[in-house]
């Protein structure tokens, strides 16, 4: 395997390198301090961005800078479920069995979340994560679920997190007051040529690899440029282009790995 011949101590471009190890791209600096006042003002929040984009893992790194002891994080997955089966995972994450109808759950999820911010003093931040797939209904369900002294509050933080489409979604008319209820929107973009630079040099740099370069310059300007900045895709790229790399006994990887590499993935 790659790891040994180069050196590493971890695999390196892994989607589970910890948060504190990710690189910090401008971008994602600023939806910190987006969310940072999201969660402070308890509101609504919207954050799209492409496939591929690390909208989960910007999101990711800022929920695990939170205080535990005064915020309690709700990971919602699959919308797909329909809005019964994200009430009922809300309530299993709250600790709470389900009861057998949707208006009871409602119930049990709203007192919950009251005996958090008024007994327990732990402010709930709820996310939905492919948040493009819930459908209008749902959007609407939701928003009455958080509402809260006649829309004025909202019983939790609520952020959605998913493709652009949902932007354009939520700003059709019929989905006007849940739109008017947003705080933060924020639209993640991919890294420019530069910051892929940064990107490739300190995710091999956390992996524990030592010498002065692996990946040329020429090489990762070939990589955004297939990439378009797109995170998990240079993810995939640099990965194929080390084991390539690895075949050719290269230490050091250069344009024509990468090309190899893009050509790998074209043909699968």
């Amino acid at each position: 395997m790659f790891q040994q011949f180069y050196g590493f101590t971890r695999l390196p471009f892994s989607k589970s390198i910890p948060t504190a190890d990710l690189f910090a791209a401008a971008a994602q600096k600023e939806l910190a301090a987006r969310l940072t006042y999201l969660v402070r003002e308890q509101g609504f929040g919207l954050v799209t961005g492409e496939f591929g984009s690390g909208k989960s893992t910007a999101v990711r790194a800022f929920t695990d800078s939170l205080d535990f002891n005064r915020h309690l994080v709700i990971y919602l997955t699959n919308p797909t479920t329909g809005i019964t089966g994200l009430y009922r995972e809300l309530l299993l994450n709250l600790g709470h069995k389900p009861p057998y109808t949707a208006s009871r759950m409602v119930a049990a999820i709203r007192a919950a979340f009251d005996d958090l911010l008024s007994n327990k003093r732990r402010t709930p931040l709820v996310i939905v994560d492919e948040a493009h797939l819930l459908s209008q209904d749902m959007l609407e369900q939701l928003r009455l679920l958080f509402s809260h002294k006649m829309d004025s509050q909202s019983l939790a933080t609520l952020l959605l997190v998913g493709h652009p489409s949902l932007r354009s979604s939520l700003r059709l008319t019929v989905h006007e007051a849940f739109y008017q209820r947003l705080s933060v929107r924020y639209h993640l973009p991919p890294l420019d040529l530069q910051e892929t630079i940064g990107y490739v040099k300190h995710h091999v740099q956390v992996a524990g690899f030592t010498a002065a370069t692996l990946f040329t310059d020429d090489a990762i300007t070939r990589v955004f440029e297939y990439t378009k900045g797109l995170p998990r895709r240079i993810n995939q790229v640099c990965t194929t282009a080390l084991m390539a790399g690895m075949i050719d006994q290269k230490s050091v990887i250069d344009e024509t790995s990468v090309r190899k590499a893009i050509a790998d993935l074209e043909h699968d």
